[in-house]
């Protein structure tokens, strides 16, 4: 199975842009997936130079709703069988002290089911909802009917693909926790092994606690890995000594 990174936050080929976000394609079951969006339009003329035709996406999954992730919105091309897939909460107004930084606003008329349970997208795709365990870290604050409250990204998810024996997990920021998403995904899917990739919001972690993180992936049977964006450059090269596996960039297919 291959996946096209069409956003990160970093480049190895000068000809691939890159921007803080993510951005994930992929294709199972005879359908088209598209996880996250970036924050602008560069998915688009990334997804150009890898040939990967976006106005046939059946599936656009948001992992959250931070603009990192969901800025692309305004420029995807909809087509008519195209279904948007997130989180109740993923369209709550988020903020990181005065800024904004959440769902693009004046997008009304777009139909997005939200999903606060476990669904099945495809005989092998997943939607993961909310991922249960505890949060440690809030994020900003979210506003509703007129109230702050503190941000703990409870819409913070992700997709599970079973691929064989194994389970392939593709993780946006990973607010909710990597450990607690992949100990979800595995208590709903059996696996011989698990694949995770995407963004594990580990830069501000200590080594004490990258060490544990590493420890608990293990214990959980995780066998690969693929890092980026928001993990921090520390904690993707601790990672990466203790998991087979590559660091994610943009432009880059990676196979699983």
């Amino acid at each position: 199975m291959k996946l096209s990174i069409l956003v990160e936050d970093t480049v190895e080929d000068s000809k691939f842009e890159a921007e803080h976000g993510l951005s994930v394609y992929f294709e199972k079951d005879e359908k088209k997936f598209l996880l996250d969006l970036g924050q602008s339009d560069m998915f688009l003329r990334n997804a150009k130079k890898l040939n990967v035709d976006l106005g046939e996406i059946d599936f656009l999954v948001f992992s959250h709703g931070h603009y990192d992730h969901t800025g692309g919105l305004p420029y995807f091309p909809i087509n008519d069988k195209l279904r948007i897939i997130a989180h109740p909460d993923c369209l709550l107004p988020k903020y990181y002290r005065s800024k904004y930084i959440g769902f693009p606003e004046n997008l009304d008329n777009l139909l997005i089911e939200l999903k606060e349970k476990p669904a099945k997208l495809a005989d092998n795709v997943h939607f993961l909802g909310q991922i249960h365990g505890e949060r440690k870290y809030s994020l900003g604050y979210y506003e509703k009917n007129g109230v702050k409250h503190k941000d703990f990204l409870l819409d913070d998810t992700a997709l599970a693909i079973i691929e064989g024996p194994r389970l392939i997990i593709i993780a946006g920021c990973a607010h909710s926790g990597i450990v607690n998403i992949v100990k979800y995904a595995k208590e709903l899917f059996k696996s011989e092994g698990i694949i995770v990739i995407g963004g594990f919001h580990m830069l501000n972690h200590s080594d004490d606690e990258i060490e544990e993180t590493i420890e608990r992936l293990k214990k959980l049977n995780v066998v690969k890995i693929f890092p980026g964006h928001c993990t921090g450059e520390k904690a993707i090269s601790k990672l990466l000594d203790s998991f087979d596996g590559e660091r994610l960039y943009s432009g880059k297919i990676i196979e699983v």
